[in-house]
């Protein structure tokens, strides 16, 4: 699973969570565009942060053209906005701090 964080701690604590739930965390090489980590390699999904510099409709429409499957979460954003951005886009999402069984439903989606 792809992590675009806004910040490096925020990515390595989700990469955490992600491994705890028993998938493997990637992250985009620096310098590396958001675009270019999604093309370079196959995911089952890319965990986006609503706040990323690069989060916008092309990014969303490139993620699911890919074949994978994108979803929203932000540290600093209430769930019900999070939630309405999610639907917006027809995804799943969730905002931390995140329960791991929760997480975890959402990851194995």
């Amino acid at each position: 699973m792809l992590i675009l964080a806004r910040e490096e701690v925020v990515a390595a604590l989700l990469g955490l969570m992600v491994e705890v739930s028993g998938f493997q965390p990637k992250f985009a090489g620096q310098g590396e565009s958001a675009e270019d980590a999604i093309r370079d390699s196959n995911f089952l999904a890319v965990l986006i942060d609503c706040d990323h510099p690069e989060f916008n409709d092309g990014l969303i429409d490139m993620i699911r053209g890919a074949g994978v499957r994108p979803i929203l979460f932000s540290p600093f954003r209430m769930h019900t906005e999070v939630s309405r951005l999610a639907k917006r886009y027809g995804t799943d999402s969730f905002t931390l701090p995140a329960e791991p069984d929760v997480l975890s439903r959402i990851l194995g989606g």
